[in-house]
């Protein structure tokens, strides 16, 4: 009797280790100045990211999985916008001296459309906003009847556009603990909170 008890209480406690390894937990990265709730810890993988603009700028997809779901986040690095476009072969009707500026505001636009592209039924497609970061969210079911929640937000004080997707199964819940969950931190990794001038800019409080 005494061996059963110890056998029970021996796969209670790997159970409860699986359900731990899959709980959700907040991330956060000081470098990319993010927060997101992930299922686990995140593969980061480093790449370079044509802009609307076709210039090249280093990004991070930071990946985590969830059975089958995938949720994803992607900071791109627009700090060096300016002089990433100053050493830029353009021709003169493309060398204005706010393309850089314009690039950046176009990443949110670029990015809700390559998701349009990769088709599917777009089910929700419209602007939002995350700690008064503006932004676009979408939601997209696709043809093998997976999901995918997508959110942009371009933060002009650190200078980098953030793609939210997570793509999971017909039958998971929906992924509002990630999707919603996105939160902007400073060089310390202290959150920001930040407000609207009456230009609509988002400022520091």
């Amino acid at each position: 009797m005494r061996v059963f008890m110890l056998a029970v209480m021996f796969v209670s406690f790997l159970s409860s280790r699986g359900a731990l390894a899959q709980s959700w937990f907040e991330y956060v990265n000081q470098e990319d100045r993010f927060g997101i709730n992930f299922p686990g810890d995140p593969i980061i993988e480093s790449f370079e990211y044509m802009s609307e603009f076709s210039a090249v700028f280093p990004a991070r997809t930071y990946r985590a999985q969830r059975g089958a779901d995938l949720y994803a986040v992607t900071v791109v690095d627009f700090s060096e916008s300016q002089r990433i476009h100053a050493a830029m072969e353009k021709t003169e009707a493309a060398s204005g001296s706010n393309v850089w500026i314009n690039d950046q505001r176009a990443s949110v636009a670029q990015a809700a459309r390559q998701f349009r592209e990769r088709g599917g039924q777009v089910t929700y497609d419209a602007w939002s906003h995350i700690d008064l970061i503006e932004g676009h969210q979408l939601q997209i079911t696709n043809a093998d009847r997976t999901r995918t929640y997508a959110g942009m937000y371009f933060n002009g004080d650190s200078r980098r556009l953030y793609v939210l997707e997570a793509t999971i199964s017909a039958t998971s819940p929906p992924a509002g603990q990630f999707q919603q969950s996105l939160r902007f931190v400073d060089e310390a990794g202290e959150r920001v909170r930040y407000r609207l001038s009456p230009n609509g800019c988002s400022v520091l409080p």
